[in-house]
């Protein structure tokens, strides 16, 4: 094991010094560990790698007088060196981020068992992506999860880098690319035909905003279905994905209905919480008595007693460790065929609705 000289063990005490007194901006450096230590800079650097060929008693004598120093290895330069980050970023809309964190969380957990760390892109909405991943290209990503849509500028740029792209409840066409996803018109088609059997012929259909995919996708295939089935009773309003949307588009429209309205199919949960408590507190119904409200994603709040939401379970979790093996794939073949996957939704019957 390489012993420190005594100009080395001088440097070591200076060094712990000063570690100690100056603030954490000045801290130590892989040279400083290698005077104090007496091996090389490179030594340094391999000892913090687990699968460098280093002996076991260079390397706890190293480790030894990092720790004294304090001293942590810079992952950005690392990353330079090595050619790879373990960074995965994330762009998610504000209407993810807000109203469906268990996303996120379960990414981030899905990325973790991996050993990559997730760097957050958090976006107005998918309109706003572009301007927001100008300078992402800046930080050296292993991949891209987007949970937005993308142009195909932004895809080409990250290809032409070598960052693989997954896109999640998108479905993109480019080559290269991998969509993974809820089966989003399959799932409300199902919602659809339980209310349609339970009796129900006047709907309401509250979606997100204008050009928001995945309420386009749900709100054509709970409308498609319902004409199919002959109902013509239909009436669809565009909101913003919140609660507050939710309560203030359905009482709008319940105040222009001449006729009493059967059920409430909304987007998100969050819209149907919005609805429930319109009916409830300002219309003074009784859910499901005179009115089924449903929803979608089945976030937690959905499964309280306050609310008891009949609505569409995503399958979070099983969506995100698909979406972290599609870009580990990726990463290792880059020629792969282009890849899409969608996950069924589940039907989850609670007292907000007769069906």
């Amino acid at each position: 094991m390489p012993l420190p000289s005594s100009a080395g063990t001088r440097r070591l005490r200076k060094l712990t010094r000063t570690v100690k007194s100056e603030s954490a901006g000045q801290r130590a450096t892989s040279y400083d560990v290698a005077i104090a230590a007496g091996v090389a800079q490179s030594t340094v650097s391999r000892c913090f790698q687990p699968d460098s060929p280093i002996s076991p008693d260079t390397r706890a004598h190293v480790m030894a007088i990092a720790g004294q120093l304090g001293y942590r290895p810079n992952a950005l330069a690392r990353s330079l060196i090595l050619g790879r980050s373990n960074v995965v970023g994330v762009i998610v809309t504000r209407y993810t981020l807000r109203n469906n964190p268990e996303l996120l969380y379960a990414l981030g957990e899905a990325l973790a068992a991996q050993c990559a760390k997730l760097l957050l892109i958090a976006v107005d909405s998918d309109n706003a992506v572009h301007s927001t991943l100008r300078d992402a290209l800046e930080f050296p990503l292993d991949g891209l999860i987007s949970c937005a849509t993308m142009t195909d500028g932004d895809i080409a740029g990250f290809r032409q880098h070598g960052v693989p792209i997954v896109f999640l409840n998108r479905c993109v066409t480019s080559d290269g690319v991998d969509c993974i996803g809820t089966d989003n018109v399959h799932a409300t088609r199902q919602m659809a035909d339980a209310l349609h059997r339970a009796g129900h012929r006047r709907f309401v259909c509250i979606g997100g905003p204008r050009g928001a995919p995945v309420s386009e996708e749900r709100v054509t295939g709970f409308v498609g279905r319902l004409r199919e089935l002959g109902v013509t009773d239909v009436v669809t309003v565009t909101s913003d994905f919140s609660y507050d949307g939710g309560r203030t588009a359905f009482l709008k429209q319940a105040a222009r209905s001449e006729q009493k309205i059967g059920a409430v199919f909304c987007a998100n949960d969050q819209l149907a919480f919005g609805a429930l408590d319109a009916c409830r507190f300002d219309l003074k119904l009784q859910v499901p008595e005179d009115i089924s409200i449903v929803g979608f994603d089945d976030v937690a709040e959905a499964a309280r007693p306050a609310y008891q939401l009949t609505t569409v379970r995503q399958q979070v979790e099983a969506l995100a460790t698909q979406a972290v093996r599609l870009l580990g794939e990726r990463l290792t073949e880059p020629r792969l065929r282009s890849r899409t996957i969608l996950l069924p939704g589940v039907l989850v019957r609670r007292v907000s609705a007769q069906i």
